[in-house]
């Protein structure tokens, strides 16, 4: 029961928060068009993925919603790396990503499934992979464009990592993100989980091992960050928004309703904490 209180109260914050974005974005005249449309795909998209959380977590599926929360972690950052940069960078970015980075992609795309299509007879999969292969002239145009020398670098600008390093170098009045590299703790353990390595199998079966008191702590220390992550992420999203706009949003409510989240389930962080005190004491013994 404290755990769905927890989750709705972050959700009704969350809520709060989508409205104060809207409100900015409904000034449409106030910016440039390009920028706004770019908000609108990322939010949607990042909204949508923490709703499936939301699911997740209410079926007290933690691991499942750590993999979805990592798409979602993505979007916001991508969303707050263009957001956070000067006004005469910012459209270079969004077109980086946008058509740059897709062209990339198209590339790779396409030399993946020749390789299939090498080996494989099945016409129904060919007939599908197939329509993935750019045409001769196409292909040409876009190595021209990106031969490798040009493609590694954007790709690593535009990494999860890369980014999270520029975003901490960044503190101004109003929005302040050099707290942001404690999500990579998060986003390294969601990466395990995806590729199903040995850390993932490791981590799931130590928490199953662990006795009955500690699990709990710890299942409800992790249910209480991604009930709440998601949350503080939308507000640092607001407030980038708010940076690249320069439309005032200011709503002193929505800030202490969110510092009352974050206060709720730190009392779960430290009560988590002090199982581990007495675990690794027990340890040394």
């Amino acid at each position: 029961m404290k755990m769905q209180l927890l989750l709705n109260d972050s959700i009704f914050v969350y809520s709060m928060i989508r409205d104060e974005i809207k409100k900015v974005l409904d000034q449409e005249g106030a910016y440039d068009e390009g920028y706004r449309n770019f908000a609108l795909g990322q939010l949607h998209y990042y909204s949508e993925r923490c709703q499936s959380v939301n699911v997740l977590l209410q079926e007290w599926k933690l691991w499942d919603s750590d993999i979805v929360m990592r798409a979602a972690l993505e979007c916001a950052t991508r969303f707050i790396f263009v957001s956070s940069a000067r006004a005469d960078e910012r459209s270079n970015l969004i077109h980086e990503y946008s058509v740059a980075l897709n062209e990339i992609d198209d590339i790779q795309r396409s030399e993946k499934a020749k390789q299939f299509v090498a080996v494989n007879k099945n016409e129904d999969s060919l007939m599908l992979i197939g329509g993935v292969i750019l045409p001769a002239e196409r292909e040409e145009e876009l190595r021209s464009r990106w031969p490798k020398s040009k493609r590694n670098p954007i790709k690593q600008k535009w990494s999860f990592t890369e980014i999270v390093r520029t975003l901490t170098d960044f503190s101004e009045v109003g929005l302040d993100l050099r707290g942001y590299k404690s999500l990579l703790h998060s986003y390294g353990l969601s990466s395990h989980l995806i590729h199903a390595d040995q850390t993932a199998i490791d981590v799931v079966l130590d928490r199953t091992s662990r006795e009955s008191s500690v699990r709990i702590a710890q299942e409800r220390a992790h249910y209480a960050r991604l009930a709440t992550t998601q949350t503080s992420i939308l507000f640092l999203c607001w407030r980038a928004l708010v940076y690249a706009t320069g439309i005032d949003s200011r709503n002193q409510y929505v800030v202490d309703a969110m510092m009352e989240v974050d206060k709720r389930a730190s009392v779960f962080h430290e009560e988590f904490a002090r199982t581990q005190d007495a675990f690794y004491s027990k340890d040394s013994d």
